[in-house]
């Protein structure tokens, strides 16, 4: 660990070294190296939160919680208490009771081992066990969670035979330590929920297997295999919290080793934090925020029922802020999906922790839509078949009845917000209304193009209106095509239309000149934002993502405006020679441009939206793919069309582009 902190260290002098001598100003391409170290030097980042408890102060907190009441892990006695009264006297609400109907069927359904047999130990392509951990989980959520309101002990039993089965494994598969780590919550939801229930013998097979099969290997010093100790990544949350959890529910098996633990868990998980500080903007996007967001809610939930207190980690920077990102991404015809994202809402039982512990009726309100769907019985032979049973149990225990699907008050929530990131992604985010699918929404992104699932994407925008999507975001491509994940500059990622620059709502320059229409390692920051009772304006220089490309200055502008219907790019672009630019917008729509090219009317289900040049150029129409030539693994976007503004031969050029709704 002291050589990894000196590494940081030594790469960060060099770094700053190479920047004062000012020769990446004179040879952009020399930008390169600075980047390439920070990149190596962000990645072991060992960012610790300095302030967090000590391991004296543990031990002496531990002391008092191990009275506390069975169960605390995720939820506590009180929260089980209101889905218990509910169930016995039917006095629960629509949303609660569809969620309650929810995990009785799931819980029925589990107790045919015919359809459902106990989770055998079998390596995935990945040489995982992490499927099984997961299902494991949702088994113990669902058959816990039906125990504990029922009381009906055929839910344990069923439980326990889960229980001894995992115990029964030759490990919790420690070469991938997810698996471990959820492993890990299993048992210990398990453990806890069923505490009443099984016997002292029980116990203490539970607590020997997780200390043998978890927490030992968590806490050997082989950070080089144990790399999620100082990762950023959700493997970093998953697996603090997974063990974390373990070794408060174990605690008074093995306190030595639980407190040791829990002292890194406090001052390590706030190294993902990184990954949201301090706006709230989860850097993987909308669809990766749920498995990060979950486990430290996990957590942070879990620490408080049981010491009372979470340490201070709930008040880090971007905690806060973090939970409000999926309703803010979401717009009215799905998120704003950038990256390796889909168009899908973010619905996760989380909102209604952060819901209650913040008061927000539209994180509650917004969770509710996500209304429990009639169970049918899964048969097929596939693995993790459970979660959404999971989900409407956590639900069931986190909401709080106070919120009804007719809380529509959400006047404390601004309409246009700025989400700043000190490594990741930026956003600007305006809308007209929340949880209104016929609102106006219009996102805007920067940030660090080198980010996991990211895209060379630094100026990209959705736009909905009218029900309907103007502004499309293309989504992830083919996880299993060469290189995917590898993007570094001239890297395979790049080599996927969706992921290059020409696949964004962005700009194109000069794509001959450089291997990458975007350069893959550009930071990109908003310079401006006010919000005001049109809409608002947001300007962003997007200049270091065209460094490689001739480009010495490049900005745009975004507005909302004409009391929020109505949007406005402005681009200027200045080059160091004659340069060709594109300026893209991907949209379903179909485009009927006037003669001037000036003008165009694009038509969606029988709706239109005005869209107007002010600038530079003309309008024309292209296919939705790559300049030259598609790459083997494009998906065909036939029913995308490409709104295309080109210029060629200028140094300074200017595009300024109006969308209006057609009334």
């Amino acid at each position: 660990m002291i050589l990894l902190k000196s590494l940081t260290a030594i790469l960060t002098a060099i770094i700053m070294l190479f920047s004062a001598t000012g020769l990446t100003d004179i040879f952009p391409h020399l930008a390169v190296i600075p980047d390439m170290l920070k990149v190596g030097a962000d990645y072991i980042s060992l960012k610790r939160d300095e302030d967090s408890v000590t391991r004296k102060e543990l031990e002496k907190a531990l002391g008092t919680a191990s009275q506390t009441a069975h169960p605390f892990v995720l939820a506590d006695k009180k929260a089980f208490d209101v889905a218990r009264d509910e169930y016995e006297n039917g006095t629960s609400n629509g949303y609660a009771e569809k969620l309650m109907q929810s995990v009785i069927a799931n819980a029925d359904a589990l107790l045919d081992e015919n359809i459902y047999p106990v989770m055998p130990y079998i390596l995935d392509e990945e040489d995982s066990i992490l499927p099984i951990s997961r299902e494991v989980i949702s088994r113990m959520v669902i058959l816990g969670c039906a125990w504990q309101v029922t009381g009906e002990e055929k839910y344990a039993d069923r439980a326990w035979l889960e229980l001894k089965n995992v115990c029964s494994y030759e490990d919790w598969c420690t070469s991938h330590f997810l698996a471990t780590a959820e492993m890990a919550l299993a048992v210990s939801v398990g453990y806890d929920w069923l505490f009443d229930y099984l016997t002292a013998e029980q116990k203490d097979l539970l607590a020997e297997k997780t200390l043998e099969y978890a927490v030992k290997p968590a806490l050997s010093k082989n950070y080089l295999k144990n790399w999620f100790t100082w990762s950023k990544n959700n493997w970093n949350s998953i697996c603090y919290s997974g063990i974390g959890i373990a070794c408060m529910t174990f605690s008074e098996y093995f306190p030595d080793e639980a407190v040791e633990f829990l002292a890194m868990c406090y001052a390590n998980m706030p190294i993902a934090f990184e990954n949201f500080i301090p706006g709230g903007v989860y850097a993987e996007g909308p669809g990766y925020s749920n498995s990060g967001m979950n486990s430290i809610v996990n957590f942070v939930a879990t620490s408080k029922n049981f010491f009372g207190t979470d340490f201070g980690m709930s008040e880090i920077d971007g905690f806060r802020e973090l939970g409000n990102f999926p309703a803010y991404i979401t717009t009215p015809t799905g998120v704003f999906n950038f990256g390796d994202n889909k168009n899908r809402m973010c619905f996760t039982p989380s909102l209604h922790w952060y819901a209650a512990e913040y008061d927000s009726p539209l994180l509650a309100v917004y969770q509710m839509w996500d209304m429990p769907a009639d169970f049918e019985v899964d048969g097929t032979d596939s693995v993790e078949r459970n979660s959404s049973g999971r989900e409407d149990a956590l639900s069931l225990l986190w909401y709080d009845r106070s919120y009804t699907a007719d809380s529509s008050d959400f006047a404390s929530e601004p309409l246009s917000v700025y989400m700043p990131s000190d490594v990741g992604q930026e956003l600007v985010l305006m809308r007209s209304a929340y949880l209104d699918k016929n609102a106006t929404f219009a996102g805007i992104k920067s940030g660090y193009n080198y980010t996991n699932h990211g895209d060379l994407d630094v100026g990209t925008f959705v736009f909905d209106s009218m029900g309907e999507r103007w502004a499309e975001e293309l989504g992830p491509g083919a996880y299993d095509a060469p290189g995917y994940f590898v993007n570094l500059p001239a890297g395979g990622r790049w080599k996927n239309y969706c992921k290059r620059a020409e696949g964004q709502n962005t700009l194109v320059i000069n794509p001959d000149l450089a291997l990458d229409d975007q350069y893959a390692l550009a930071e990109c920051k908003f310079t401006h934002f006010e919000a005001n009772d049109n809409g608002g304006v947001c300007a962003l220089d997007m200049t270091d993502a065209y460094r490689m490309n001739g480009a010495t200055k490049v900005t745009r502008g975004f507005e909302l405006y004409n009391d929020r219907t109505s949007l406005k790019i402005t681009d200027n672009v200045r080059c160091i020679i004659p340069s060709e630019i594109y300026w893209f917008m991907h949209t379903k729509a179909d485009i009927d441009i006037a003669a001037d090219g000036k003008t165009a009317i694009l038509t969606i289900n029988g709706k239109q939206m005005k869209a107007t040049l002010h600038g530079d150029g003309e309008f024309s129409v292209m296919p939705a793919e790559a300049l030259g030539g598609a790459y083997e693994y494009d998906a065909e976007y036939s029913d995308i069309n490409k709104l295309t503004v080109h210029i060629e031969g200028v140094t300074n050029a200017q595009i300024c582009v109006t969308f209006e709704p057609v009334l």
